[in-house]
């Protein structure tokens, strides 16, 4: 709710009366189209955990995969740092007949596949947008940034030379302590069927790659290109790799406040890595509608998911180990 409340609030601290004004403008089809990319980027998601399951041996109706998929996507948006959208995704999927490690290993693949899309497309997106970012991005303090970096080398170098060192006070302790023993045994076989089943997904056809690839770029095109969409229409025409870059950076930055969504932190940072081009006021209306199809539908769409997937609860299987 707070996150929800702060989206709300933040276009109006940009310009209240013109905020409204210019939503009067806006047709009723422009909502329909901002719904439908919600809808579409919640479909990818389904499509490709549904053919991440198919692969595994677990066959599920797509249409209970797209509910998980809603649901799941408004716990990430919900809570703080998205959280929350991982234990909900995997419960979800145990509850219809997953086991815990097929659960895993399906979420874990599917975040994968996400942060090794935007880490290609995102750099190639600020390669086409060097231009506009030079005015957006501050020159970075060269002696902090090789302080950070030194630090954090040194600590990963003293973690890589203690290796063996750590991982015999670990064996060690859990030969003394039974309940560790038996936890580490457990967490041995489930890592080991993770890493079969995910040996499974990695040795696919290259259809099967195909699909991914497909249903990727479906989750992400839309909520990402959306607010480009929204700007074009708004009579501002904007570089999209600009765009997709700016929302990349300042999303991600924004997530860290710990408020569910990036909200108002995330709003402020577009409005103001979009300075130079949008007057505020119209930048106002465009975040509204921005949200829409980035927040208040996929809410929306995930709480209709909830109900449907908690009527259907009888029909719920049992996980198998």
């Amino acid at each position: 709710m707070l996150g929800v409340a702060l989206a709300v609030g933040a276009p109006f601290m940009l310009g209240s009366h013109q905020s409204l004004a210019g939503l009067r403008s806006i047709s009723t089809h422009m909502f329909f189209a901002l719904a439908l990319s919600a809808a579409a980027s919640a479909l990818g998601k389904a499509g490709k955990q549904h053919l991440m399951l198919s692969t595994l041996g677990l066959r599920l109706p797509f249409m209970r995969t797209s509910g998980i998929a809603l649901v799941t996507d408004s716990a990430f948006l919900a809570s703080p740092l998205g959280a929350a959208g991982y234990g909900v995704n995997i419960g979800l999927l145990q509850r219809a007949g997953a086991s815990w490690a097929t659960a895993t290993t399906v979420v874990g693949a599917d975040q994968a596949l996400d942060l090794a899309f935007l880490a290609v497309v995102t750099p190639i997106a600020v390669a086409f947008a060097v231009g506009p970012l030079a005015h957006v991005v501050p020159k970075p303090n060269a002696s902090l940034v090789v302080a950070m970096l030194a630090g954090a080398a040194i600590l990963i170098g003293a973690l890589w030379a203690c290796r063996r060192n750590i991982a015999s006070a670990l064996n060690a302790l859990c030969g003394r302590v039974q309940w560790l023993g038996a936890l580490r045994a457990h967490w041995d076989k489930f890592r080991q069927s993770v890493r079969q089943q995910m040996s499974v997904l990695m040795t696919g056809s290259r259809y099967q790659f195909a699909g991914l690839l497909v249903f990727t770029t479906l989750q992400w095109l839309p909520r990402y290109g959306v607010l480009w969409f929204v700007l074009l229409e708004l009579g501002y025409r904007l570089p999209f790799g600009f765009v997709w870059a700016a929302q990349a950076v300042v999303l991600h930055a924004a997530l860290w406040t710990g408020i569910p969504a990036g909200a108002a932190a995330g709003d402020l940072g577009l409005a103001a890595a979009f300075v130079n081009w949008i007057p505020q006021d119209t930048m106002a209306t465009a975040l509204i509608l921005w949200r829409f199809a980035t927040l208040y539908a996929p809410l929306m769409l995930g709480a209709m998911a909830f109900v449907a997937l908690a009527w259907g609860r009888g029909t719920a299987m049992p996980a198998t180990e």
